[in-house]
């Protein structure tokens, strides 16, 4: 279901055809939001890069509430562009108990994030679903992106984390995800050290983590000790 401006929608404004819009997804489980707050600000904050008029956070909070009365576990879209706000939902499908133990596998794709929108959540999102159909095609989870340098800058669906020996590194370059921001302030009071970085890809040496909305807390391959255990626990879906 699509909603626009608070109201059932069943037309696209020409914003939305071109992509320019921001958006934010979070996870409601059993009708509650997840790190709602965090998710507005950053909203509000990628709005106002580009140029877009922010609806306020009563209204969004509003859209939400109308999603919370059926306490389902729901991954739900806000989007802001310049006729106003828009929302639709679906059902939360948390990846198989086996990924979490087992891990996942990603694809190094040579596509690249956006050199001037890459750090915002936009509707220009035509690198990201590209790499994430390669990964596919090669039986991975998640694609990978470059920046125009070369260094490693985002997931087509998640944050990139980098786990070694007791320290957290988030890979700088791509979007700030909400979950990952989140994952490195659990770490931290873990007892991790973090850390933000740049890599290229043959300079990893560790093991490779995504973090996103729809997943958690994933590991690329079994997870290499316990206290990254505890961790992957900790925002399993």
């Amino acid at each position: 279901m699509l909603r626009i401006n608070g109201r059932p929608a069943h037309l696209l404004p020409e914003a939305l055809w071109h992509g320019f819009f921001v958006y934010t997804t979070l996870r409601l489980r059993q009708g509650q939001p997840l790190w709602l707050p965090a998710h507005l600000e950053r909203l509000r904050q990628h709005a106002a890069a580009l140029g877009l008029d922010f609806p306020g956070f009563a209204l969004l909070e509003q859209e939400v509430m109308h999603y919370s009365l059926a306490k389902a576990d729901l991954l739900l879209r806000l989007v802001v562009f310049p006729e106003g706000y828009a929302s639709s939902a679906r059902p939360f499908v948390p990846p198989p108990a086996a990924a979490y133990t087992s891990g996942v596998r990603v694809w190094l794709t040579a596509r690249q994030i956006h050199p001037d929108l890459g750090r915002y959540k936009t509707g220009s999102y035509l690198a990201y679903r590209l790499a994430r159909l390669e990964a596919e095609r090669h039986g991975c989870f998640e694609g990978l992106l470059l920046d125009k340098d070369g260094y490693l800058a985002d997931g087509s669906r998640t944050s990139l984390l980098l786990y070694r020996e007791g320290e957290l590194c988030a890979l700088l370059g791509g979007l700030e995800g909400i979950t990952r921001q989140k994952v490195l302030e659990c770490a931290a009071g873990m007892g991790f050290r973090v850390e933000k970085v740049r890599l290229r890809p043959k300079e990893l040496t560790g093991q490779l983590l995504l973090a996103g909305t729809g997943v958690g807390l994933l590991p690329v391959g079994p997870p290499a000790d316990a206290a990254l255990q505890e961790l992957i626990a900790r925002f399993r879906p």
